[in-house]
């Protein structure tokens, strides 16, 4: 790009476009949109590639820039091999070449990571649970935070003032509500965007991510595998989403009433099977259930508790239904009472 102010070059407007830039700055843009329609036109177009490509938003998308640097310069190797030597002799020039054209790739297709590099970072915080019970703790910002057994987080601000969050493991915020600073949880293979709600998001195993909404409103991002789009999807209170590895896509899941047992330690049943009641049982408290009586399982149940342990839960069941149970360490037999002949 050619400019009478050798100071406003694509990368200058990236970061204006991004809102990075100070009022002496963001004047300097200004005077220079002004000297010519050219100029205007110029930057409209910029920013509409990044409209079209969804990243202006802007959306936290994950770009390679090793990698993009690396194809980039073995092509201009390759095609410098070919070249006459006196033209070789110019290989100092090509590495200045092979700079500005890197940069301008990442100002395409990385601007959110390349401007969350080290050097742009403002604030930052580490949290980290080696235990085996729930911790709690507050964020810089004001957000609280519950990390589940083994989670790790890292969180900072950038220059683009966005609150970004990196989480391994299985995490619940509550965001202090923030207009000019959306929250974004980073979680492998996407993430979440919010301004202010409460929600959980889990990495599973096999490289899933799950998100389940206790109130407000989050957007789930997901770049596909060919980095050309995003996948977006918005959710709002009592409803989950899956961001599938395998699939490569995200799905809307019904909420899940117990999603939150390792935070508040709340269970709410409307109107379920006995079956789903067990195992939700079973997952929020670690333990075996057992009944092989179709009429059981097959029972509605509706009620809640909070802070209980299994086998009141179990015990306040049986009573309901006129049954009875048994214990055996952590797994427990629930049937009819036998009748007396």
């Amino acid at each position: 790009m050619k400019n009478d102010n050798l100071h406003i070059n694509d990368t200058f407007l990236a970061k204006f476009l991004l809102g990075e830039t100070n009022k002496e700055e963001q004047n300097m843009v200004i005077r220079w949109l002004e000297e010519k329609d050219e100029n205007r036109r110029h930057l409209d177009q910029l920013e509409q590639i990044w409209l079209e490509s969804g990243k202006l938003n802007p959306h936290p998308i994950s770009v390679n820039k090793k990698s993009a640097w690396t194809k980039l310069s073995s092509r201009l190797d390759q095609h410098e091999k070919n070249l006459s030597p006196s033209i070789q002799r110019f290989s100092r020039f090509r590495t200045a070449l092979i700079s500005s054209a890197a940069a301008f790739i990442l100002i395409l297709f990385g601007i959110f990571n390349w401007y969350s590099d080290d050097y742009t970072q403002t604030e930052e915080f580490l949290l980290t649970n080696t235990s085996q019970s729930t911790i709690q703790d507050s964020l810089p910002d004001g957000s609280k935070i519950y990390l589940n057994k083994f989670a790790h987080i890292s969180y900072h601000t950038s220059k683009t003032k966005q609150r970004i969050v990196n989480l391994q493991g299985e995490a619940f915020f509550t965001v202090k509500r923030d207009t000019l600073r959306p929250f974004i949880v980073n979680a492998g293979i996407g993430g979440v965007k919010v301004l202010g709600t409460s929600f959980q998001v889990k990495m599973k195993e096999n490289g899933d991510i799950l998100v389940d909404v206790n109130s407000g409103k989050v957007e789930l991002f997901r770049p596909n595998k060919t980095q050309t789009d995003t996948l977006h999807m918005i959710l709002t209170n009592n409803e989950g989403g899956l961001i599938s590895s395998q699939q490569d896509t995200i799905i809307r899941l019904t909420s899940n009433s117990s999603a939150f047992f390792w935070v508040d330690k709340r269970l709410s049943f409307r109107n379920k099977p006995l079956k789903e009641v067990f195992k939700v049982l079973e997952s929020c408290y670690q333990i075996t259930i057992k009944s092989d009586n179709p009429e059981i399982n097959n029972l509605y149940y509706s009620s809640s508790f909070i802070d209980e342990n299994a086998e009141n839960v179990i015990k306040v069941i049986s009573k309901t239904f006129n049954l009875t149970y048994s214990r055996k360490e952590n797994t427990f037999i629930i049937s009819y009472p036998e009748k007396n002949e």
